[in-house]
Order: structure tokens, then C-alpha cells, then sequence
């Protein structure tokens, strides 16, 4: 197993534990990335002509299309970065937010438990 494949397994290790808010922290950071590729693209950063150079072809799209095309690819190049990212911000988002992870949980519940 690769370094992909350890980080995806950290990633569905992580939603088995804090369950929406990893999904909602990994969807989060998706979009932002997204929306600031597209922002990029948009304004006029030739991002187009990166795609090129690692052999995607960007020509074929249309010009509607094209901008979101160019920063959908982008932003499935930093696919490791951002379940990177999720790995480590998701259990500091959860305590922020007052959730606890599941083992947390049963831990406390066996600990309640104990003190009958």
C-alpha cells in the first residue's frame, strides 16, 4: 500500500469516527479549493496551458466548460493534499464543535457505566 492508499485509509478511518463532520470538513476544503482554482482561471491565470504540459488535452473543452474543466483538474491534482488536510483538521473542527468521536463516546458511556 502506497502513500495514497494509507491517506485514504487515515480519510475512511476518520469518517468511521467523527462521521459528518469529517465529510463536511472534506467537502469543505473540496469546494474551496474548487471555487479557487475556477476564481484563478477565471481572471485569467493560464492554468489551461499547465494541463497541457501533463499531457491533458484542454482544447477540446468548450469555452463555457473549459474554466470549470481546467480548475476541476487542478483540484483533483491536490486530492492527497486535501485528504491531508482533512486528517489533521478534522479532529481539531470536532472539538471545536463540541463532537466527540465514537470511540470517545463508548469510552465515556463504559465509564458512566463503571460508576453505577
Amino acid at each position: 500500500m502506497g502513500w495514497f492508499g494509507r491517506a485514504r485509509k487515515q480519510y475512511q478511518d476518520l469518517v468511521a469516527r467523527y462521521g459528518k463532520v469529517a465529510i463536511i470538513t472534506y467537502f469543505s476544503i473540496f469546494f474551496s479549493v474548487l471555487f479557487a482554482f475556477w476564481a484563478a482561471v477565471s481572471s485569467g491565470a493560464d492554468l489551461a496551458g499547465s494541463l497541457g504540459a501533463l499531457g491533458l488535452d484542454t482544447a477540446s473543452a468548450s469555452s463555457r466548460s473549459g474554466t470549470f474543466v481546467v480548475a476541476y483538474g487542478f483540484t483533483k491534482l491536490t486530492q492527497p493534499l486535501r485528504i491531508a488536510a482533512t486528517v489533521v483538521l478534522t479532529p481539531l473542527i470536532a472539538r471545536f464543535v463540541g463532537h466527540q468521536g465514537v470511540e470517545e463516546e463508548e469510552e465515556n458511556a463504559d465509564a458512566d457505566a463503571g460508576e453505577e
